[in-house]
């Protein structure tokens, strides 16, 4: 896999769900909100509905990008120098980490 790819696949993985989430929290939020009725400082916005609500949508698009980037970020410093995967498994001897992967121990069941 070339590196243009992988860094297409990586930013992927974080627009897309965060798009869906950003729909989400916009649907939610403005169910629960009238966007003629927000104040910002005391002031209130004069601007559309339909203004307010693309503001938002972004709003809630950039805070899921954010998040998004920090699970990326933070899912590829757990690598080790191997390049495999660190976390919950990393310190187990690579025949049982094998075995899990692969259906786990048969007889034992």
């Amino acid at each position: 896999m070339t590196t243009a790819s992988l860094f297409a696949r990586r930013v992927m993985w974080i627009l897309w769900p965060a798009f869906l989430a950003a729909a989400i929290g916009e649907a939610v939020f403005f169910s629960v909100f009238d966007p003629l009725e927000l104040h910002i400082a005391g002031a209130p916005l004069e601007l559309t509905r339909q203004a307010i609500y693309t503001m938002g949508f972004f709003a809630f698009w950039g805070l899921c990008i954010a998040s998004s980037t920090l699970t990326m970020l933070l899912e590829t410093s757990a690598r080790d120098e191997d390049g495999r995967a660190g976390g919950y498994f990393a310190g187990e001897p690579e025949a049982e980490s094998d075995a899990r992967s692969s259906g786990g121990d048969k007889g034992a069941r």
